[in-house]
């Protein structure tokens, strides 16, 4: 039994469509989930957690309500108002705690309020600085000839900014048999013609040449397949604008592999003669 069956097999799945770990299987990692998960749903999760941090210490605040002075407004309970004033350390309603317990509970409210606001400001700024995915990589990898012949990987980015001092891998992952019944996850590195460049900005193609040291040459696809192989592509580079670090991976299975084609060009010419690179043409290939 395959390494990827005996996983399947105990119930545990491998993502092999995304990047990221999908949010809601990180609950372990509540501050991942919140950064991944999607806007309005990170909305409302941080306005639930607003409104559990606020019940709670209206709940501790009820047994001595009594020592909480001054009017409610809109007919809402006093310890609750209190609650919401000092979590969001503001004065809109004109309560005063009146006991040494009311006042040690609205100041560790306010800390509380400061921890949260801060805490989840901290997550805004981090989805709104980060750059998410900014590459679409093509649906099928290409290979022109399994004799001689060249693997491709190519990808896109709409993204205005430029990436810089990029640098490009290329991984076959695989199952082998180190032993009879013992499997094994293995990676080879395959040797790339153009393993970086200094800046990108709209495209690129990865380029894998398929000669006697090629383990895809050396097996054949037919052999990866029964290995439960994926090629998985890497870009690194540096945001032109920001200085970030930015890292983009994908995966891709033996099924996606078009043998005997190459990718169609990319780029075509305007009346005034002016070269444009058209990314909406990503995946069209052309028999090799």
């Amino acid at each position: 039994m395959s390494f990827l069956s005996q996983l399947k097999r105990n119930g545990r799945t491998i993502q092999q469509d995304t990047q990221h770990t999908p949010w809601y299987e990180l609950w372990g990692q509540p501050l991942a989930a919140l950064i991944r998960m999607p806007w309005p749903l990170f909305f409302l999760a941080m306005g639930l957690i607003y409104l559990a941090v606020v019940l709670v210490f209206t709940v501790i605040l009820s047994f001595d309500q009594k020592h909480l002075i001054g009017a409610a407004t809109m007919a809402l309970p006093r310890p609750f108002l209190f609650a919401v004033d000092a979590f969001f350390a503001n004065g809109f309603d004109g309560i005063a705690p009146d006991s040494l317990f009311t006042y040690l509970v609205g100041v560790v409210d306010m800390v509380a309020g400061l921890i949260t606001l801060s805490s989840l400001t901290a997550v805004i700024f981090t989805r709104l600085s980060g750059n998410d995915m900014p590459l679409r990589f093509s649906r099928h990898l290409c290979i022109s000839s399994m004799e001689e012949g060249h693997l491709f990987c190519r990808f896109v980015t709409s993204d205005p900014s430029q990436w810089l001092n990029v640098s490009y891998s290329l991984t076959l992952v695989f199952d082998d048999e180190v032993e009879p019944g013992v499997w094994q996850r293995r990676t080879h590195c395959l040797a790339l013609l153009n393993g970086g460049t200094p800046q990108l900005s709209q495209t690129a193609t990865l380029t894998h040449r398929l000669d006697a040291n090629s383990p895809i040459q050396q097996w054949g696809l037919d052999e990866l397949k029964r290995r439960n192989a994926v090629l998985m592509p890497l870009v690194e580079g540096v945001d032109e604008i920001t200085g970030a670090g930015l890292l983009q991976t994908h995966l891709y299975r033996m099924s996606d592999v078009l043998s005997g084609h190459r990718f169609g060009d990319l780029v075509s010419q305007d009346p005034q003669g002016r070269k444009r690179v058209n990314i909406n043409w990503l995946n069209q290939v052309v028999p090799a």
